[in-house]
């Protein structure tokens, strides 16, 4: 690993972050936010993009659908900045395919998709820009974030999930098998390596597209990370309503990330019988979700598809768990769900 220690915090950049460039040098970035039905953060989200002390990025929000007055009221005091932009695609596009569309509709070097709920601290784009100019190899570069709440207000910090410095493509992706440890908002990547990725999210999964992309850039090169905190990841009550949705995405990932290995890297490959315990697992976390949404059919269905999987994934506590929020009543599963929040 090469370590670059702490510069990007005690040394931040106030303009662009390259003493010895030019502001005709500076690489653009391209930015998208993308908007679904809610208007009550995009604001928020302009206005950290706005008071980024890099100047040079263009900035597309985007309505995934048809235009909606709530939005438009909210960006429009914004569009007198002519790095910025209000589009839609004129219908639903779904999560990986709208942010396709966009990515694809800009030229910068880089490019970083913001979330309408998120934002970031003022030295977040010179502080990547600076690194992915530094480190030529790296294909992204990411950082820590902070939780907030509904309001803005900072909730906690997760732990960094490594030191600051270049990553191998092996390191990185050995980290990523086990969670997805990049945050969204803390991303930059190179348009280059996106497109090699195969220039798009992919709409098999609508609710991780972002940790897929992650870990096919991965396996092209090399990744950065500053062991900083410096975007805003927004929880709110929507995202407890969408657990079993994205459960069902991580249970497909695990024969997609097979095959993405069997191409890319292959000494990564986990054996058939972990990757079935694996399966097992999530397909009790679906039924654990299911259940507490007194979707009591589909519970049931996943266990008995994880039994015959892996018989012994039923004695884990999870697949305890997912049993007694089944067959139990309404106490049992309020007591299982509090556990698990």
């Amino acid at each position: 690993m090469n370590e670059i220690g702490e510069e990007p915090v005690a040394k931040p950049s106030t303009t662009l972050g390259f003493d010895d460039r030019s502001a005709l040098d500076a690489p653009p970035v391209d930015i998208v936010i993308t908007v679904f039905e809610r208007a009550d953060y995009v604001a928020h989200a302009i206005q950290s993009v706005i008071a980024q002390s890099y100047e040079h990025w263009r900035l597309t929000v985007s309505e995934d659908g048809r235009s909606t007055a709530p939005v438009m009221r909210a960006v429009e005091p914004y569009l007198v900045d002519k790095r910025i932009r209000y589009a839609t695609p004129g219908k639903h596009l779904g999560n990986a395919r709208h942010k396709s569309s966009l990515v694809s509709q800009g030229n910068g070097k880089y490019v970083t998709v913001l979330d309408d709920d998120d934002c970031w601290l003022p030295e977040w784009l010179a502080r990547r820009v600076r690194f992915l100019e530094r480190y030529p190899e790296c294909v992204l570069v990411w950082a820590g974030h902070f939780d907030i709440d509904a309001d803005g207000g900072e909730v906690r910090r997760p732990p960094l999930p490594f030191a600051g410095g270049v990553y191998s493509s092996f390191e990185f992706t050995q980290a990523m098998m086990r969670a997805n440890i990049v945050a969204t908002p803390s991303v930059l990547f190179r348009r280059d390596a996106y497109v090699r990725a195969g220039d798009a999210f992919d709409p098999r999964f609508d609710h991780i597209n972002d940790y897929e992309l992650w870990l096919r850039l991965g396996l092209l090169g090399p990744v950065g990370f500053l062991p900083l905190y410096d975007s805003g990841y927004r929880l709110h009550p929507q995202q407890r309503s969408r657990q079993l949705n994205r459960a069902v995405d991580h249970l497909q990932l695990i024969d997609h990330l097979d095959g993405l290995l069997q191409n890319g890297m292959p000494k990564l490959r986990l054996p058939a019988s972990v990757r079935r315990r694996q399966k097992a697992d999530r397909l009790l976390s679906v039924a654990l979700d299911a259940a507490e949404q007194g979707q009591m059919r589909i519970a049931a269905r996943r266990i008995a598809a994880a039994t015959r999987l892996a018989p012994r994934a039923l004695l884990s506590r999870r697949g305890l768990g997912a049993v007694a929020a089944t067959v139990g009543g309404g106490k049992v599963r309020q007591r299982i769900g509090a556990m698990r929040s």
